[in-house]
């Protein structure tokens, strides 16, 4: 008997709009674009100097997980958005594990 789990894909608009009220650090007047993110992601991450491989993220990551593909990156990733986007919780970025259900919520 095989499973086959089947999980509904929905945007992240509170990822997109924490996004959009930074502001962009190279086009004033304008907020954040989805590869700026990823640069002050991977800077982050670089000024940690954790030990072991330090992921990357591009501009398509981003685009993953504003469209919802992605919904529970790396705890380091989670960390390094939080920092960059001036969220507290995972939550409020419209991050969440795929483990979690509703009654562990």
């Amino acid at each position: 008997m095989s499973y086959q789990h089947e999980q509904t894909i929905t945007s992240n608009f509170a990822l997109t709009a924490a996004r959009k009220r930074q502001a962009s650090p190279q086009r004033p007047g304008n907020h954040m674009s989805r590869a700026e993110l990823a640069d002050a992601v991977n800077l982050f991450l670089r000024q940690l100097d954790a030990p072991g491989d330090v992921p990357y993220v591009d501009n398509r990551w981003v685009d993953k997980l504003e469209r919802g593909e992605y919904r529970w990156p790396g705890s380091e990733l989670r960390t390094a958005l939080r920092h960059v986007l001036g969220a507290a919780t995972d939550i409020e970025l419209g991050l969440s594990s795929p483990r979690r259900t509703a009654e562990t919520n």
